[in-house]
C-alpha cells in the first residue's frame, strides 16, 4: 500500500458491501443479544404490571427505568462490538498478502478507508437502532421518557461512530491485530481509569471535595475516552445536567470528526511495510505503555492504602506499590509490543520515568491541599449558591454572604486542627466526622449529624462544589466553631428567602387556583407535649374544607405568619425538644399534579405553632374553633406512668 491511488473510485459500493458482509456474523450475534434483552424487558414489564406498581396516579418511573437500563446496556454492547468490528474490518492492514491485494483494487486510499468505515458502522448501528426503538415502544409512557430515550439512541449512534473511527485510526497506526486490540481497549480505559484514580485520591485527601461532584459531573471524564461518551451522556441526561450533557454531545461530534480526518490521513500515508511488522506511528506504543503503567500503579497503590488509618506514611506506601506495579506492567507491555527485545527500551523508559515523576509529584502536592481545601469564590463572582442537602438555591446577597462565612469557618477549622494527609483510599470519605456525641443534639441542633454542601454558581458560568460532614464530639478530627456556625444558620433559616424556598409551592403565583383543578385533601394534625414523659403525642386531627375560597384565605394567612416568624429556623429541627411545652400543628394539603398523561400526588406540609395567630384565627373564624381549642383527646401527665411506652390508654 505504498501508492496513495490505485485507480478510480467506482468500486466504493462494492467495497462497502464487502465490508458490511464481512461483519454479518458480528451483526447477527449483536442482534440476537439485543432480542434476548428485549425478551427480558418484556418479562420485567409484565412483572411490574402484575405488581400493580404502575397506575394512573403515579408517573412511569418503573417502566422508564427498564428502558433506561436496557438502552445503557445496549450502548455498552455497541461499544464492544464497534471495537471488535473495526479491528476485524481493518484486519487486512495487518497481513502483507491482504495489504497487497487491497492495494491492487482500483480505488483511492480514501475510498478504501471510507467504504470499510461505513460498512462496519452500518453493521453495528442496524441492530442497535432497531432494538433500541423496540425498547422505546415498550417502555415509553410519557413525553419526557420519549425525549430521554430518543437522546440515548442518538447518542448511542454518535458513540458507535466515534469508537469505530477511533479504533480504525488505531488499526492504521498498528502493524498487527494484537497491537490494535491492546491499544484500542487500553486507550479507552487508560484515560478514564487514571482520571478516576487521581480524582478519588483528591476526594479522600482534600477536605471538601468528598461528597461533591466537582469533577465526575463534567465531560472532563470522557475527554479522550470515546467508549464513555454515551454512558456519561446518559448520566447527565437523566439527572437533568443539561450543560454537561450538551458539552458531551458537542465534544463527541468534534472528536469523531477529528478521528475521521486523521484516519483518512493515516490511510493515505501508511506504508505497506508496516503490516505484520511495526507501528506506523512510533510514539503510540510509548504513550500506551506509559499510560497503562500509571493505571496499574495507581490501582495497586490505592489497594495498598485503602482502609488504613490516616498517616503520612501512606503516601510512601502508595508510592512504593505504584513504582513496583507500574514498572512491571511497563516491562510486560514493552516485551509484547517489541516482540521480545527488538525495540530500544530507553525512549519508553524515559516516558515511564516522566509519567511516574508527574504522578507522584501530584500525589505529594495533594498532601498540601493544593489550595483547593481553602478556596472559596469571591462574593462578587457568585450569582447563586445551592446550599445544604435539600439543594435550595440562594440568590439574596445577604444570604450568600452568610453561607460564605459558614464555609470559611469550616476551612479555618480544618487547617487548624486536622493533620495531613487527611486520608488516602476509597470508601471512607467521611473519615474525619464519623463520631457522634449525645450532647450535640441539644447544643447544635441545626448542624449536628449533617452534611453541608456548597455549590457556587459563578457569574461567568462555572461552578465550585464542596461538601463537609459535621459531627461533633471529643473524637472528631475536624472540630469546627459550632457556636458561630449555629448562629449563622439561625440567621440564614430566619431569612425571607429561606422561608419561601422551604415551601415554594405556597409562593407560586395562582397556587390555589392551579391545585383546585384536581381533588384536594387538607387536614391538620394536632400534637400535645407531656412534661412527665417529655414527649409529644397526637391529640387530634381536623379535616379541612377544600373549596378554592377557603384555601386561598388559609394560604394567605399562612404566608403572613411565616414571614412574621422570628424563630422559623426551629421548623428545620425535626426534634420534639425544640417545641417543649408548646402545642404543635401540622397542616397538610394534598393535591394532584399533571405530568404528561399521568397525575402525580403532591403534598405540602407546614409546621404551625401557637404564634401563627393569623392562621389559627382564620381557622377559628371558619368554624374550627372548637376542634382547635378542644382536641378529641388530651395529654395529661397523670395519664402516664414510668412504664408507659408510646401512647396514653385513651388514645
Amino acid at each position: 500500500m505504498t501508492s496513495t491511488i490505485s485507480s478510480t473510485n467506482k468500486n466504493l459500493a462494492k467495497l462497502y458491501k464487502w465490508a458490511f458482509g464481512r461483519n454479518r456474523a458480528l451483526m447477527i450475534v449483536f442482534a440476537v443479544l439485543m432480542m434476548v434483552g428485549i425478551v427480558i424487558d418484556i418479562q420485567a414489564l409484565i412483572t411490574i404490571s402484575n405488581s400493580g406498581t404502575s397506575t394512573e396516579t403515579i408517573n412511569d418511573a418503573p417502566t422508564a427505568t427498564v428502558g433506561y437500563v436496557s438502552m445503557f446496556i445496549a450502548q455498552l454492547g455497541a461499544v464492544f462490538f464497534s471495537i471488535a468490528s473495526a479491528i476485524h474490518t481493518f484486519g487486512f492492514l495487518h497481513n502483507k498478502r491482504s495489504t497487497d491485494m487491497f492495494g491492487a483494487v482500483p480505488a483511492t486510499r480514501s475510498t478504501l478507508y471510507f467504504s470499510h468505515l461505513l460498512g462496519g458502522i452500518t453493521a453495528v448501528t442496524i441492530p442497535f437502532t432497531v432494538g433500541s426503538f423496540i425498547v422505546m415502544a415498550l417502555t415509553c409512557r410519557s413525553t419526557q421518557c420519549f425525549r430521554i430515550e430518543l437522546g440515548f439512541i442518538l447518542m448511542g449512534i454518535i458513540t458507535i461512530v466515534a469508537v469505530y473511527s477511533f479504533t480504525a485510526l488505531i488499526a492504521y497506526c498498528c502493524g498487527t491485530s494484537l497491537d490494535s486490540v491492546i491499544i484500542a481497549f487500553g486507550a479507552n480505559g487508560i484515560y478514564m481509569g487514571v482520571v478516576a484514580i487521581f480524582i478519588a485520591l483528591a476526594y479522600s485527601m482534600i477536605p471538601g471535595l468528598a461528597g461533591s461532584n466537582q469533577f465526575f459531573n463534567t465531560p472532563f471524564m470522557t475527554l479522550f475516552a470515546p467508549a464513555g461518551f454515551s454512558a456519561f451522556f446518559d448520566i447527565y441526561c437523566t439527572l437533568g445536567q443539561m450543560t454537561a450533557m450538551w458539552a458531551t454531545v458537542i465534544w463527541s461530534i468534534l472528536f469523531t470528526a477529528g478521528m475521521i480526518l486523521l484516519g483518512n490521513y493515516a490511510a493515505k500515508t501508511r506504508k505497506a511495510e508496516t503490516a505484520q511488522n511495526e507501528f506506523n506511528i512510533k510514539w503510540l506504543p510509548i504513550v500506551i505503555k506509559a499510560g497503562i503503567s500509571v493505571l496499574a500503579g495507581g490501582l495497586s497503590g490505592m489497594a495498598a492504602v485503602s482502609g488504613q488509618e490516616s498517616s503520612f506514611s501512606n503516601v510512601f506506601i502508595f508510592a512504593f506499590w505504584y513504582i513496583i506495579t507500574g514498572f512491571a506492567a511497563f516491562i510486560i507491555l514493552h516485551l509484547v509490543f517489541s516482540r521480545g527485545t527488538k525495540v530500544k527500551l530507553l525512549p519508553s523508559l524515559l516516558a515511564y520515568a516522566g509519567t511516574t515523576a508527574a504522578a507522584l509529584g501530584l500525589l505529594f502536592a495533594m498532601t498540601t491541599g493544593m489550595g483547593i481545601d481553602t478556596y472559596i469564590p469571591a462574593e462578587s463572582n457568585i450569582s447563586s449558591v445551592v446550599f445544604q442537602y435539600d439543594h435550595m438555591e440562594y440568590k439574596d446577597p445577604e444570604n450568600i454572604k452568610t453561607i460564605i462565612e459558614i464555609h470559611k469557618l469550616m476551612t479555618e477549622g480544618t487547617l487548624k486542627n486536622t493533620p495531613r494527609p487527611y486520608y488516602m483510599g476509597i470508601g471512607r470519605n467521611d473519615y474525619y466526622s464519623y463520631y457522634e456525641s449525645e450532647d450535640c443534639v441539644s447544643k447544635y441542633p441545626l448542624s449536628f449529624s449533617s452534611n453541608f454542601s456548597f455549590k457556587y454558581n459563578k457569574k461567568f458560568g462555572f461552578t465550585t462544589e464542596r461538601c463537609y460532614y459535621l459531627h461533633c464530639g471529643k473524637l472528631s478530627l475536624s472540630p469546627y466553631d459550632y457556636e458561630k456556625i449555629e448562629a449563622l444558620l439561625r440567621k440564614l433559616y430566619n431569612s425571607d428567602e429561606y422561608k419561601k424556598l422551604s415551601n415554594p409551592e405556597l409562593w407560586e403565583e395562582n397556587f390555589v387556583e392551579r391545585i383546585s383543578q384536581f381533588p384536594v385533601v387538607a387536614d391538620m394534625d394536632i400534637t400535645g407535649y407531656s412534661g412527665k414523659t417529655e414527649r409529644y403525642y397526637p391529640t387530634g386531627n381536623i379535616n379541612l374544607k377544600t373549596d378554592e375560597k377557603f384555601l386561598k384565605g388559609l394560604v394567605d394567612a399562612l404566608k403572613k405568619d411565616i414571614l412574621a416568624d422570628k424563630e422559623y429556623y426551629k421548623s428545620r429541627i425535626m426534634r420534639d425538644s425544640v417545641y417543649a411545652g408548646d402545642r404543635c400543628y401540622c397542616l397538610s394539603i394534598g393535591y394532584g399534579e399533571s405530568l404528561g398523561n399521568t397525575i402525580i400526588r403532591e403534598t405540602v406540609r407546614i409546621q404551625v405553632s401557637e404564634t401563627y395567630t393569623n392562621t389559627l384565627n382564620y381557622l377559628r373564624n371558619n368554624g374550627y374553633a372548637s376542634e382547635l381549642d378542644n382536641p378529641s383527646f388530651s395529654v395529661d401527665d397523670s395519664d402516664y406512668t414510668d412504664d408507659d411506652s408510646d401512647y396514653p390508654d385513651d388514645i
